[in-house]
């Protein structure tokens, strides 16, 4: 395990009952266009550190969503949080990248379009080089089989592969999602957060942190509104 551990941020908030703050940090919105110029890169993320963020990520992603491993490193460069990597990984060698990229964590997604052979792979290599694996899933199908895949952490994503479609759920799915989770496995909740009444619910439903990116880049004080979205340090019972 690395000294940077993502793992340890959302075993932490989950003692703490208060859900881990993360910020996936991208620069493109298949919905929203541009969302962080280049010369706003580095100010934002700044701003993201000054306002107590728990974690970040970043998707690689050129496509979708102007992403890349250089501005990876940037970003890895301002901050010393825990660091996942988003990608549609499709290599074993992306995980040797990703580590070499400075990455901490990396976030690998279970769909029909991934085989399972190629997914085991890469989570064992990911392992071996000492990457946290966060195991992204979007249906209760895909929860069970994150946790047959022996997963540690996973993340909800309650727009799922539809968001590059611009379609969405609602977020009382992902927290249903949350607390069908067994409490030996790490949740993130992933999708829009916009008041602290989004981070109590994301709570009472179990989830140790949340995963945020668009409310936050759009914001005029990403600073600000991450403070204001920090929950004082309450035993939130968990509906599961």
């Amino acid at each position: 395990m690395r000294s940077r551990s993502l793992y340890q941020v959302l075993t932490a908030a989950r003692s703490e009952g208060s859900p881990a703050l993360m910020v996936d940090v991208k620069c493109r919105s298949p919905r929203d266009g541009e969302l962080i110029s280049s010369d706003r890169l580095e100010p934002y993320v700044r701003a993201l550190v000054e306002g107590g963020v728990d974690a970040l990520s970043t998707p690689t992603d050129p496509v979708y969503f102007d992403g890349s491993i250089s501005t990876a490193r940037k970003i890895r460069q301002l901050s010393q949080v825990p660091f996942m990597r988003k990608e549609f990984f499709d290599a074993v060698e992306q995980m040797d990248e990703s580590a070499e990229a400075g990455f901490d964590a990396v976030q690998l997604t279970l769909s029909s379009f991934l085989d399972p052979v190629l997914f085991q792979a890469m989570k064992a290599r990911a392992e071996e080089l000492g990457l946290e694996v966060v195991v992204a899933v979007h249906d209760e199908q895909q929860l069970e089989k994150a946790v047959g895949y022996g997963a540690n952490a996973i993340s909800i994503n309650i727009r799922g592969l539809a968001a590059l479609r611009s379609e969405s759920r609602s977020a009382s799915y992902g927290q249903v999602l949350a607390s069908m989770a067994p409490r030996h496995v790490l949740v993130l909740l992933e999708g829009p957060v916009t008041c602290r009444r989004d981070v109590e619910g994301a709570a009472k439903a179990g989830a140790d942190g949340v995963l945020m990116g668009t409310t936050i880049a759009k914001s005029g004080d990403p600073a600000e509104l991450l403070r204001s979205l920090r929950l004082p340090d309450q035993p939130w019972q968990a509906s599961a």
